[in-house]
Protein backbone atom coordinates (compact mmCIF):
# COMPACT_ATOMS: atom_id res chain seq x y z
CA UNK A 1 0.00 0.00 0.00
CA UNK A 2 1.26 3.09 -0.75
CA UNK A 3 0.71 6.21 1.77
CA UNK A 4 0.01 9.48 0.18
CA UNK A 5 0.41 12.19 3.07
CA UNK A 6 -1.18 15.08 0.58
CA UNK A 7 -4.22 13.07 -0.15
CA UNK A 8 -4.64 12.36 3.49
CA UNK A 9 -4.14 16.05 4.39
CA UNK A 10 -6.72 17.39 1.98
CA UNK A 11 -9.35 14.75 2.91
CA UNK A 12 -8.76 15.87 6.03
CA UNK A 13 -8.81 19.46 5.11
CA UNK A 14 -12.01 19.15 3.01
CA UNK A 15 -13.91 17.13 5.66
CA UNK A 16 -13.78 20.23 8.25
CA UNK A 17 -14.50 22.85 5.44
CA UNK A 18 -17.91 24.48 5.30
CA UNK A 19 -19.43 24.15 2.05
CA UNK A 20 -15.90 24.10 0.68
CA UNK A 21 -17.34 25.16 -2.87
CA UNK A 22 -17.88 28.68 -1.63
CA UNK A 23 -14.67 28.13 1.10
CA UNK A 24 -12.01 30.82 0.92
CA UNK A 25 -8.47 29.32 2.29
CA UNK A 26 -4.92 30.93 2.76
CA UNK A 27 -2.23 28.47 2.16
CA UNK A 28 0.91 29.67 3.54
CA UNK A 29 4.17 28.36 1.99
CA UNK A 30 2.90 27.66 -1.02
CA UNK A 31 6.12 26.98 -2.87
CA UNK A 32 6.16 25.88 -6.29
CA UNK A 33 2.67 25.39 -5.99
CA UNK A 34 1.90 21.68 -6.13
CA UNK A 35 -0.32 21.18 -3.16
CA UNK A 36 -1.80 24.21 -3.93
CA UNK A 37 -3.03 22.92 -7.65
CA UNK A 38 -4.74 19.91 -5.29
CA UNK A 39 -6.47 22.49 -3.27
CA UNK A 40 -7.93 24.74 -5.60
CA UNK A 41 -9.95 22.04 -7.31
CA UNK A 42 -12.16 21.89 -4.40
CA UNK A 43 -12.06 25.33 -2.59
CA UNK A 44 -13.58 28.27 -4.04
CA UNK A 45 -10.81 30.46 -3.65
CA UNK A 46 -7.06 29.97 -2.62
CA UNK A 47 -4.39 33.08 -1.63
CA UNK A 48 -1.21 31.34 -1.57
CA UNK A 49 1.65 33.00 -0.43
CA UNK A 50 5.50 32.39 -0.28
CA UNK A 51 8.75 34.47 0.91
CA UNK A 52 10.59 32.48 -1.96
CA UNK A 53 10.71 34.19 -5.05
CA UNK A 54 12.08 31.59 -7.04
CA UNK A 55 9.96 29.12 -5.62
CA UNK A 56 6.68 31.54 -7.10
CA UNK A 57 8.21 32.03 -10.01
CA UNK A 58 8.25 28.51 -10.88
CA UNK A 59 4.42 27.84 -9.82
CA UNK A 60 3.66 30.90 -12.41
CA UNK A 61 5.50 29.39 -14.77
CA UNK A 62 3.58 26.10 -14.10
CA UNK A 63 0.50 27.97 -14.86
CA UNK A 64 -1.57 29.48 -12.02
CA UNK A 65 -5.52 28.37 -11.34
CA UNK A 66 -7.99 31.39 -12.36
CA UNK A 67 -9.31 31.00 -8.23
CA UNK A 68 -5.98 31.23 -7.11
CA UNK A 69 -4.44 34.39 -5.94
CA UNK A 70 -0.61 33.77 -5.81
CA UNK A 71 1.83 36.76 -3.44
CA UNK A 72 5.75 36.36 -3.38
CA UNK A 73 5.49 37.49 -0.10
CA UNK A 74 6.46 36.71 4.01
CA UNK A 75 3.31 36.12 6.21
CA UNK A 76 4.16 38.86 8.60
CA UNK A 77 3.80 40.96 5.84
CA UNK A 78 0.03 40.04 4.92
CA UNK A 79 -3.07 42.39 6.32
CA UNK A 80 -6.04 40.50 5.94
CA UNK A 81 -9.24 41.90 7.63
CA UNK A 82 -11.10 39.89 10.10
CA UNK A 83 -13.01 36.59 9.00
CA UNK A 84 -11.34 37.12 5.29
CA UNK A 85 -10.97 33.26 4.95
CA UNK A 86 -12.52 30.16 6.69
CA UNK A 87 -8.60 28.09 6.48
CA UNK A 88 -4.89 28.87 6.97
CA UNK A 89 -3.21 25.69 5.38
CA UNK A 90 0.52 25.74 6.42
CA UNK A 91 2.14 22.23 6.15
CA UNK A 92 5.62 21.16 4.33
CA UNK A 93 7.00 24.61 4.66
CA UNK A 94 9.94 25.41 7.41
Amino acid sequence: MIFDPEKRELTALLRRLPDSGQCRVLEIGCGDGRLTRRYATHVNRILAIDPDEALTTAFRADGVDANVDLRTMAVDRLELADASVDAVLFSWAL
